[in-house]
């Protein structure tokens, strides 16, 4: 996997030696952050039967530059599509190209093959039509409204979902996507896989102009698209795309030479990114040093590192890129790849990189683009082997001079970063965010496997609840279901809190006390954040007692508290408040 930057894109190129590549256009927002893994678990394997594959973070959103609650993206991400064709046909000589897109990249891929003429088109879950889409979107809304902060989102311009906002003026392009004819997939086949059980209406109307179309069923869909953390890759759907993509295709690009003077095809595709809209961006970095994404505050390199290079991230600091000692290492948070929950560990590491604090967001083993050895699954949470990528990604920092480390996680996150200061020294700070579990044992576990295997499920019903009124016994059995995994829930908790209720009155047993003692006794400094009301609290209570309320209940560990934040701190102004806790953190250590 080789990291790329165009068109102020982050992009990842996974090679092959094949005439043919594949450009991957993803899914936006919350939709993004549940298929990642699975994107690049359909990257490699494209790579595998030999077709060089792109793909890339929209402008504006995840690790590419830009503000995505800007207005008008469509036309910037249809223009995205463009150079990405440009850079796939300058690196790797490719003649042809297939375009997958992922619900919103369906409908843009659809949209763009007009002008780079890709000799095959996939299109997965597309919605009916860009109306269609946002309407989808309003709905999604709607399910992320009642949380701490939906009225914030209430007054924005546009819709808000898991934090993610779109502006009024892209919702209305958007809708023009899919409302006029496709004369680029009446020239090539087209495989759409749909989430619909009764078909797909855009695949109707790309038959009725006459193009070749095969739908076919979305193995698996629900279970990837439910919740990043509960997620599981479609591998039956990935190996139909790839034999798709990848049919009738026999010979090396280095076997078909063009002959003299003649442009070739890809000199045509090369030309499609100015035809879909090519602009000078000025900040695009020179070819010497192409995998760097700057502005004039922050600095940004793709870091990998561990085992084989396995393991992902993003490297921040300030743009001048002077020689800095300090460093936060963002760990994910569940499921979510290394941007973090609405974008936030992106937009908390360029801004700590502008005060002069540099910073690696990475993913896990098994999370978003870091792939785990033991094949596809679940996210890992609290899997202790974990640590040791914390403990490869410090030594990257280390290589570069970095000898002040700091670790931050939320939830999970938090509980790695946790075990990791613990068992390596050179950490010098732990910020802990919404922290669910200190001791991991079959009854965390018992309820987390409970929870992922209903997630799909449970959000089909509460979709179904916000359709038409004939849904309403959709609707009750959404209530009735969430209202069972409550009763068991409750009975978990109970019985998790008579155990540390015993240990706490026994010292030697409280493990919780002692490692927070092991870390004061050698000055690493411990800051524990929490939403209001978040069921953390409690569990920080089952340990230390009576002492978790207070404002510095142990040596060396302090506690924040954010209002109005849920626990995964969707609302803007609780991702601005810690934010801000986390920059103070860090200037205290420095300033003193």
């Amino acid at each position: 996997m080789i990291p790329v930057v165009f068109d102020n894109c982050r992009g990842w190129l996974h090679d092959g030696s094949s005439r043919r590549g594949v450009i991957v256009c993803g899914a936006h927002g919350f939709e993004d952050l549940c298929s990642r893994s699975s994107m690049r678990l359909l990257a490699e394997q494209l790579s595998a039967r030999g077709l060089p594959t792109l793909r890339f973070d929209w402008r504006g959103t995840a690790d590419s530059e830009g503000d995505g609650e800007g207005p008008h993206r469509v036309a910037l991400w249809l223009g995205n599509i463009g150079e990405a064709a440009r850079k796939l046909v300058e690196t790797t000589g490719v003649e042809e190209i297939v375009l997958v897109g992922l619900r919103l990249g369906a409908l843009l891929a659809l949209e763009a093959a007009r002008d780079i003429a890709p000799v095959r088109l996939v299109m997965l879950a597309p919605p009916a039509s860009g109306r269609a889409l946002k309407r989808e979107l309003e709905v999604m809304s709607r399910i992320f409204q009642g949380k701490p902060g939906a009225a914030e989102d209430a007054g924005f311009d546009g819709v808000a979902a898991a934090g993610f906002r779109i502006s009024r003026e892209t919702l209305d392009d958007m809708a023009l996507v899919g409302s006029r004819r496709f004369s680029g997939a009446q020239d090539c086949a087209t495989l759409v896989l749909s989430q619909n059980p009764e078909g797909s209406p855009l695949a109707d109307k790309l038959r009725d102009m006459g193009a070749d179309v095969t739908v076919e069923p979305f193995e698996g869909y629900a279970e990837m698209m439910c919740d990043p953390t509960a997620a599981l890759p479609p591998m039956r759907a990935i190996a139909r795309i790839v034999g798709f993509a990848a049919e009738g295709l026999n010979a090396p690009a280095s076997s078909r030479p063009q002959p003299s003077g003649e442009p070739g095809p890809s000199a045509e595709l090369a030309d499609a990114g100015s035809r879909i809209g090519l602009r000078p961006s000025g900040m695009t970095p020179p070819p010497s040093d192409p995998a760097i994404l700057a502005t004039d505050t922050w600095r940004e390199e793709a870091a990998l590192f561990g085992p084989d290079n396995r393991l992902v991230g993003v490297y921040c600091q300030r743009a001048a890129g002077e020689r800095r000692r300090s460093a936060v290492i963002f760990l994910n948070s569940g499921g979510v790849y290394h941007i973090g929950w609405a974008r936030m560990f992106v937009d908390m590491a360029r801004h700590l990189a502008a005060n002069g604090v540099a910073s690696l967001r990475m993913d896990l083993s098994g999370v978003g683009d870091s792939l785990s050895p033991v094949g596809p699954d679940r996210a890992p949470l609290f899997d202790r082997s974990l640590t040791q990528d914390v403990e490869a990604a410090i030594d990257w920092l280390f290589a570069r001079g970095i000898t002040d480390v700091s670790l931050f996680g939320a939830c999970s996150g938090a509980y790695q970063a946790f075990h990791a200061a613990i068992q390596d020294k050179r950490v010098t700070r732990i910020a802990l965010v919404n922290q669910s579990c200190f001791v991991y044992g079959p009854t965390y576990a018992l309820q987390i496997e409970a929870w992922r295997r209903t997630k799909a499920a449970d959000v089909g019903m509460k979709l179904a609840a916000e359709g038409p009124a004939d849904s309403e016994p959709q609707g009750a059995r959404a209530l009735l279901f969430s209202l069972a995994k409550k009763v068991v829930k409750a009975g978990l908790v109970r019985a998790t809190d008579a155990t540390f209720a015993i240990r706490r009155r026994v010292p030697r047993l409280n493990l919780v006390e002692r490692w927070f003692g092991e870390l004061s006794a050698r000055g690493a400094e411990v800051l524990l954040i929490y939403s209001e009301n978040d069921p953390g609290l409690s569990e920080l209570e089952r340990h230390l007692g009576a002492r978790s309320h207070a404002a510095a209940p142990l040596p060396g560990v302090r506690t924040a508290l954010i209002p109005e934040a849920d626990h995964e701190l969707t609302p803007k102004a609780a991702r601005d408040a810690l934010r801000a806790t986390l920059d103070g953190f860090m200037r205290e250590r420095d300033a003193a």
